[in-house]
Parts: C-alpha cells; structure tokens; sequence
C-alpha cells in the first residue's frame, strides 16, 4: 500500500471515505506499519473495486493528537495545538451494493489514534463516484464540521473466455457489448473468425464493432476461430504396391525412393535401400512442402546385376494430395500433415429488464412546521428502495416510507436484484422554521409582548385565556380584568405555523389598565427630505425606551425593508437607494408605541 501523509482534514476525509454507504462490515483489523511515529498522519489506500464482483478490504489509518504534523505539510495550521477529539459524522455517496464499519465513530485522541474500516459489499454500478465525508475535530474547546471529496472507481465488468472477452457484458433494458479478441492475427495470414451474437446476428472478422442488445435477455456469444497458418510436411511415405520385381526372383525388391521438387530439383532421397522390402513399407520423410507439383520415383537397387537399378514407378502430388495415391502399378500413401488450431468459446450477455421509474406520494403533503407537523413519503415501490436528498444517498434510507427531517428535493431510486435501477423525479419538501415563541410580560394587569422584532414579515396575533380565544384580542397588549391563564399565539401568515406562550396572570386589583390604555397610540414620523432620491433622515416623535421595528411597504403591500431599531434612538439615516419610483409607507412600533410616515421617491 502506498502511504499518504496528509492535511489532518484530508486524513479524516480519506478516512471515513473509505467508511461510504451504510454500515453492515463488521470485524475489520488494524494493520499498521511498525515504526510508525505516535503522532502522525497516516492512511492506507482503498483498491478499485469491479462491477459485479464482491468487494471485501480493511483500511487502516493513524490520527493525530495534535496539530505538529498537520504544520509540518500546512503552514497555515498552528503547531502544538491538541486535538482532544476525532468524530465521525457522516458518509454519502458510495455506489449501491457497498457497505462499511469502521471499529469505532468517536476517537479519544489521548487513548486511541489508530483504526480500522471494513468495506464489504457488491457494487451495483460502474463508475467514478465522487463521496462525500463529514468529520468533526475538536481541537481545545471549539469543535468544527467539515466535508470533503473522495474519488473511487469501480471497473465495468469483465468476461475473459479463451477465444475472447467481453466488456458491459450486462445491461438494464439494453446493453452496449465491447469484445476483444485473445486471438489475434497480428495481421498474418490464415486466420479467420466468426462470431454469432446470440440475437440472430453474425460477423465474420477478427475485431467486430461494439454490439447493441436492445431487448431484455439471455444471449449466448459464440466465437470459432480457425488458425490456419502451419507449413504442409510430407510427413511420411508407405508404399504399398510397386510394378517391379526382384531381377533375381529370389525375393523383394529393394526398394528407395526420391522427391523431386516442381522445378525438378531433387529434394529428398530415401537411401539406403531396403533388403527385400515388405509391403507395405513406411519410409519417414519430413519434408515441407509448398506450391507446385512434385515427383515421387520409386527405385528397385538391383547392386548392378542385369544393368542399373529398376523404376518402380513414380507419380505426381501436391500439398493437397494427402491419403492414396494411385500412379499405374505404384500405389502409395502420402502422409500430408498440415496443423490447423480452431478455437470455440462461448460466453453470455445479460440485459435485464429495466424497472419502470418509481414515484412519490405525499398523503400528508409536502410542507410542514418543523415540530408540530409531519410529512410521509411513499415510494410506489414496495422493496429495493433508496432515498435521496438534494443528489446524495440518505444513509441506511431503504424503507418505502421515509420521514424527512430538513427541507429539499427528494427522490426514491429503485434496485432490482438483478443491479437494475431507476430513480423518480424530486419532489420539493420544505419544513418551516416556527418563529419565536411570543413571550409577554405583566405591567399592572397590561400584558404586553416583549420582543416585536421578532415577528415574522406578515403576521397574526391572538390573546388566549386558557383554551378559548379572546374575541377582538390581537394586538401587542391585553388588559387583564381577572385571574387567568393567559397566553398569546402568532401566526406565520405566509407557511401557517403557528408558536404558542402562556403564563399565569395575577390580576392586581389596584390598577385598572382598561382606561385609556388599551387604544394603540399612533404618532406622525419626521422625514427628510421628502420626496427623496437617497438617503433620508427619520425623526421619531420621541425616544422608544424599548427595541422596535420598522417596516416599509409599497403601493402594492409588498415588505421592501425590514430593521430594527435599538431602544433609545430618535433620528436615523434610511439608505432608500435600492427603492424604486414611488410611494411608499413607513412603520416603526413597539410593543406600546406606533409611528407611521409617508414617503416619496423620486430620481
């Protein structure tokens, strides 16, 4: 393996890459180098994987204790910091089919620093899959998440025969089959091939082009190779009949015998003779043979009595002339080897079907106020599913409900168990933060609400005393005529959710806040100048002794600002610069006070 001594970020990401997808990998062993210094960074690399084919690995890592050796390779890290603690937080994105387990999520830096992840699993999909790591370092008292990259390639499939391999020799719906010949030519002669797909279609050639299966399947590949390239050898001779006698006649002819090449050349002489030779006799030759005709004498050695030796006939042959040969009373048997290697291999292509795309039903809808309502998702199918959200896995999401938790796109993809999938399209979930519980507080029997910033752009207020509402009682304050337990709920006009506070009220009867206090005193804002094209200077009638809020509508209702305005100031500087043309309306209230103006842009 080799080592990567890296950023103490980079560790952690490389780390916990290797811990993608959901756990399920027990038992995996830490194996380290030995020397290692005891703080250091140090990780192990992860293999590729192969589509298809199980995949089993332990990946063994050190962590730092403290931030010297993140120094040493990043200058913009102190020196001499401990790191008091290492978690993990989350994974996504390794591809379906691979699982993880580390031996532990939370490293004490000061007891432990080495570890160990487990990957285990089959990879569904062949591709470069880009993961996502979250880690978690706490490094004095601040801790701080950080997500990062990490690349792994998982290899398409690969089928090797011995006539031929294959590559994306499986397909859902449809397969693009690459094959590639262990047979080559090298451009010589006396090779050739043919191929038959499997789907009723052939080639004959040594490199077909890559093969489309566009219909769901079984198909048998097979390949036959004729390799035709050896040298004809006559590789022997055996005569069976001659048309020549002993001159003697007191036995066999001795017989020998010469090959004559096309151009008459003497290529090959069988000499010595054979002292009355028994038919049939086999005389070894050996002899390559290329185009043209040759001739083949057959002699009887007579040692020169009654003259010179004797014909015992001769007959023509080529390379082709393998088996008997009949030339007027010699008959012989040529022995013509000539090597020629075929090759059969078979092998299959899979293309499954592919899955119809999977929706998602929302029963309950696809908003909610986070705490009070819930949203369910359905996944129109019953098993095999994944749950996404904004493009990444949700890890160990493979219910057909899921509940989310946070706003943004979902999608469900469906995994057959043939490695088939298909996935929906998003569906928008958005969950509403609730606003501010609208704390109030008791002035002699006046219960005002505290904080009026806070509120939401549009808003309702309602005045509660236990379960029923007070008919009429939305504004700021209420004026308590008796014992109760009030309470005050707004309304978030623009997601609904609503937030609730109450508390048990006293009534004092020394003070009487029914008179006169229950109208909401409105007062006249001071701007200048007006019309304006910039900047104008706002005046209000008196310092608030509380925080207030201002807000400014145009013409058409529309908030365009929205600020606050601390206790105690009475003339601001309001930047109307990004205001358009118009006629616009100003409030600034408190929970007691309500100033309003009127102003004009013009450019």
């Amino acid at each position: 393996m080799q080592q990567r001594y890296l950023l103490l970020p980079f560790i952690l990401l490389f780390i916990l890459s290797a811990l993608n997808a959901q756990t399920g990998c027990p038992g995996c062993a830490v194996n380290l180098p030995a020397g290692l210094p005891a703080d250091t960074l140090f990780l192990q690399n992860l293999p590729d994987g192969e589509h298809g084919m199980y995949y089993s690995h332990d990946l063994s890592f050190r962590m730092p204790k403290t931030t010297t050796p993140v120094h040493a390779v990043d200058s913009t890290t102190p020196a001499g910091l401990p790191i008091s603690k290492i978690e993990i937080i989350s994974i996504g994105g390794l591809p379906p089919g691979l699982h993880w387990e580390p031996n532990q999520w939370v490293f004490e830096t000061d007891i432990q620093t080495d570890g160990c992840v487990k990957f285990c699993g089959t990879p569904m999909q062949s591709d470069t899959f880009i993961m996502t790591v979250t880690v978690k370092a706490t490094v004095l008292f601040f801790s701080q998440e950080i997500s990062f990259p990490l690349v792994l390639y998982v290899a398409p499939k690969v089928s090797t025969t011995e006539g031929f391999t294959m590559t994306n020799f499986t397909g859902c719906g449809s397969a693009e089959v690459s094959f590639s010949n262990n047979i080559p030519s090298g451009g010589l002669p006396g090779f050739t091939y043919t191929w038959d797909f499997g789907d009723g279609t052939t080639y004959n050639g040594e490199n077909p082009p890559p093969h489309v299966y566009n219909t769901p399947g079984i198909y048998p590949v097979n390949y036959h190779a004729k390799v035709d390239t050896a040298a004809y050898i006559l590789e022997s001779v055996t005569i069976l009949e001659v048309e020549c006698v002993d001159q003697l006649g007191v036995g066999l002819p001795d017989l020998y015998f010469f090959v004559y090449g096309p151009d008459g050349v003497e290529l090959f002489d069988s000499s010595p003779h054979v002292d009355n030779t028994p038919l049939p006799y086999n005389f070894p030759v050996n002899l390559t043979l290329g185009m043209g005709n040759y001739t083949l004498a057959v002699w009887d050695e007579d040692s020169g009595l009654k003259g010179s030796d004797d014909e015992c006939g001769a007959a023509t042959f080529n390379l082709l002339s393998n088996g008997t040969l009949v030339a007027g009373g010699l008959t012989v048997v040529l022995n013509i080897v000539h090597d020629i290697t075929e090759v059969n291999s078979t092998d299959t292509v899979y293309v499954y079907p592919q899955p119809a795309p999977p929706f998602i039903d929302a029963p309950e809808g696809l908003t909610a106020c986070a705490g009070a309502d819930s949203i369910i998702l359905v996944s129109s199918s019953g098993a095999g599913n994944q749950w996404w959200l904004d493009g990444e896995a949700i890890s160990g999401a493979n219910d057909f409900i899921y509940e989310p938790a946070q706003s943004g796109y979902y999608q469900v993809q469906i995994n057959t168990s043939y490695g088939c999938s298909d996935i929906s399209d998003s569906v928008l979930v958005e969950i509403y933060a609730l606003q501010v519980q609208p704390v109030y507080s008791n002035v002699n029997n006046s219960l005002r609400l505290i904080d009026t910033t806070a509120l939401p752009p549009a808003y309702a207020l309602q005045w509660y005393n236990g379960n029923d509402a007070i008919p009429g009682a939305t504004g700021f304050r209420y004026c308590a005529t008796e014992n109760g337990n009030y309470g005050l709920q707004v309304t978030d006009l623009a997601t609904g959710c609503t937030n609730f506070y109450s508390a048990s009220i006293i009534y004092d009867p020394a003070f009487d806040c029914t008179v006169g206090t229950n109208e909401y005193p409105i007062q006249v804002l001071a701007l200048f100048p007006n019309p304006a094209s910039g900047q104008v200077q706002v005046t209000l009638p008196e310092r608030f002794a509380f925080n207030a809020r201002l807000n400014v509508w145009d013409v058409m209702g529309r908030l365009v600002i929205r600020d606050n305005i601390q206790a105690g100031v009475q003339q601001f500087q309001l930047d109307c610069t990004g205001l358009a043309n118009g006629v616009y309306h100003l409030e600034i209230a408190t929970e007691a006070v309500r100033a309003i103006g009127r102003l004009v842009i013009v450019r």
